[in-house]
């Protein structure tokens, strides 16, 4: 993880080995957060919402850093589910720290992941790629599942919510419909971005994940994540 401008990215990048933070403040100009999961989980962790907790196994539900697949070097933070409920929401979350007290920014995500979802391919309940929805949000506390949803507004599936926005789907249009193969995906919607207040104590919790209407499963590696907060 690197900070731009206010930490230099030479020295990020060593503190990066041992879990770089990053309590920094903002100046007038927008800053980027950055975190490279070759690195380390870096205080991200994983979540899953929208199924039955206690049905869990049938889920296959599965999290963490892993060594990419085949044609990939390095490690990325992978999850990987089956959707049996239809709706089934897998996602990283981390709060960041230092930005200004009780202030309003606008957050944008870029966020680089591996698919195995081809683009135009068939699946149970809906295409493994285009019904697979990737989410950015926000919240003053923890997100986390609470009973069956989560607990935080993140809309239904190709529904923003009141905390989040679709960002863009799964599918890339050079892997194979079989699922044999990993293709590297980025998404930068700069339509998308978040509107946030930050905490008494200048933090907000950040998410990213995938709202499934695909019935099957869906395995995807998180290589590079970065947010660029811009004051408003």
């Amino acid at each position: 993880m690197y900070l731009s401008r206010m930490i230099p990215l030479s020295v990020c990048s060593l503190l990066a080995l041992t879990g770089c933070d990053n309590e920094f403040k903002l100046g007038a100009d927008a800053d980027v957060v950055s975190y490279n999961f070759q690195h380390g989980a870096q205080n991200w962790t994983a979540g899953f919402a929208d199924y039955p907790s206690n049905d869990a196994a049938t889920y296959e539900l599965a999290s963490g850093l892993r060594n990419l697949p085949t044609g990939f070097q390095g490690s990325g933070f992978m999850l990987s589910g089956h959707n049996r409920s239809d709706d089934l929401f897998m996602f990283i979350k981390r709060k960041i720290s230092g930005l200004s007290p009780s202030s309003k920014y606008k957050a944008q995500l870029k966020v680089t992941f591996l698919s195995n979802a081809g683009a135009g391919c068939m699946g149970i309940g809906g295409a493994p790629g285009e019904s697979v929805w990737l989410k950015f949000g926000y919240a003053d506390k923890e997100p986390k599942q609470d009973g069956f949803t989560l607990n935080i507004p993140k809309g239904d599936q190709s529904q923003d919510g009141a905390q989040a926005k679709v960002q863009g789907d799964v599918a890339v249009a050079d892997a194979k419909c079989d699922g044999s193969v990993y293709k590297a995906k980025t998404l930068k919607n700069s339509e998308k971005t978040l509107d946030i207040t930050t905490t008494a104590d200048g933090s907000v919790w950040l998410f990213v994940g995938t709202d499934s209407g695909f019935e099957g499963k869906t395995t995807l590696y998180y290589q590079n994540i970065e947010v660029r907060f811009t004051p408003k």
